[in-house]
Formats: structure tokens, C-alpha cells, sequence
């Protein structure tokens, strides 16, 4: 079989739900980077995303402030380090553009994450929904 390489999976759901993104095929393996950009409602959501093996996974939770935009990458143009990209949030209204000129760069986070058969990547919305979101897994998916 062949591989593949690029985005393997993406979602868009904004609801309070668990969204499983990706789940690695039989008999493949994979390595993957996580990119998200998202909008919160007036009222303030929690999101976390869960990668790994379902029962033991990998997370990361975060409690956001309400109207306000959260995504992996950097927050200005100012700085393009790898250092510098994070879970970054900020209240900078459409389009993710800071004040002035400098727009936010969205970068997958610098974490490499490596899957076996039936490992998933699920990202959770709790207490309010999002007003939008965008979430890809980026990678690597070949034979086990």
C-alpha cells in the first residue's frame, strides 16, 4: 500500500460534543502535528484535544475567555521563531488580525505525535460551543 502524507483528516464541528478526527487504519501507523484555529461564543467553552490511545491518551485542555480567537501558531508577524508557536489566544476579531498590519501565522504545533493501529485524535467542546473552528491532522500514514 501506499502512503500518505499531508492533511489526513479534518472537522469543523463547533457543538458541545467529542469529535473524533482521526483514527489510524489497521495495520498503518502514523505521524501527525495538530493544527486548530477557532472562534469561542460570548460564553466561555472549554476545548481540549486527545491524541493517542482511547483510555490513555495525550491532552490538552484549556479553559478559554468568551469572543475571543484560539489556534496553534503565532500571534504576530513580529516574531517567527519555532519557539514561538503555541496555543495562542487573543481577542483580534476577524480574520485573526492584531492590530495594525501583523496578522497571526497559524502553524501546525512543533510536536510530533506517533500513532499505532486504532490510535484516534479527538478534540472535545465542553459547556458552550465554538462560533467557528477549523481543526486538521497533518502528517505522515504508512504501513505498520
Amino acid at each position: 500500500m501506499a502512503a500518505k502524507i499531508g492533511i489526513l483528516a479534518e472537522a469543523t464541528t463547533t457543538g458541545t460534543t467529542t469529535t473524533t478526527v482521526y483514527t489510524v487504519p489497521a495495520d498503518k501507523s502514523a505521524r501527525i502535528r495538530i493544527l486548530f484555529a477557532a472562534e469561542s461564543t460570548a460564553s466561555a467553552p472549554q476545548f481540549a484535544v486527545y491524541v493517542g490511545t482511547p483510555g490513555s491518551e495525550t491532552n490538552i485542555v484549556v479553559g478559554l475567555a468568551g469572543n475571543i480567537d484560539f489556534y496553534t501558531g503565532i500571534p504576530t508577524t513580529a516574531s517567527m521563531l519555532p519557539r514561538d508557536i503555541a496555543l495562542t489566544e487573543g481577542s483580534m476579531g476577524a480574520a485573526l488580525t492584531e492590530a495594525g498590519s501583523d496578522r497571526a501565522s497559524i502553524l501546525p504545533l512543533p510536536v510530533d505525535f506517533y500513532l499505532s493501529t486504532g490510535d484516534t485524535v479527538r478534540y472535545i467542546v465542553n459547556s458552550n460551543g465554538m462560533a467557528d473552528l477549523l481543526f486538521q491532522v497533518i502528517g505522515v500514514e504508512d504501513d505498520a
